[in-house]
């Protein structure tokens, strides 16, 4: 049986999550495969806006839309990442759905400030990551579930309700879940 992959996905913290960083989170799944997995939380938003972020970047954001950065995880918090819509037409772009990219270049916040060329977007500093066959063994213990990935999870959605709307896609109330395996 081939190995199945999550890329374009999201994990959902389970209720009972023993890791504070982690908790209530949704995690976007950028990359997973033989060698492990990279991900962007969804629905921390780090308190910092996206234009006063481009102004410490000395890009002029007058035109900027209100939106938070998030924090994306707890790797590499120095580092920005862009999830966006479109094409990966970008310096350093990677496409991981049919319409979802990642980019890491300044050109993206550049267009992003002038209000050109990406429809939708959400700035992230840090990620997650799994090691080789790490998030396999979290999801099999049960401390991932795992949902699609959908436009309004990733883009739309305000923050806070963003983990009960992951619920809803794979038609779990989180308040029926058990932390104790076996036990309902």
């Amino acid at each position: 049986m081939a190995k199945q992959y999550l890329a374009h996905r999201c994990l959902i913290a389970p209720p009972h999550m023993d890791d504070a960083f982690f908790e209530s989170t949704v995690i976007y799944l950028a990359r997973h495969d033989e060698d492990g997995a990279q991900g962007i939380i969804l629905n921390r938003p780090s308190g910092v806006g996206i234009k006063e972020l481009l102004n410490d970047l000395d890009i002029d954001a007058d035109y900027v839309h209100p939106h938070a950065v998030l924090q994306g995880g707890p790797i590499r918090p120095e580092a920005g990442f862009v999830l966006h819509t479109g094409q990966p037409t970008w310096h350093s772009s990677i496409a991981v759905g049919e319409n979802v990219c990642i980019t890491t270049s300044k050109d993206i916040l550049d267009a992003i400030a002038h209000n050109e060329g990406v429809d939708n977007y959400q700035v992230a500093l840090g990620y997650a990551s799994w090691s080789k066959s790490q998030l396999e063994e979290e999801i099999a213990r049960g401390d991932w579930l795992v949902c699609d990935a959908d436009m309004d999870l990733i883009f739309n959605l305000p923050y806070e309700e963003r983990w009960d709307a992951a619920y809803q896609k794979i038609g779990v109330n989180r308040n029926w879940l058990s932390h104790e395996i076996g036990h309902a």
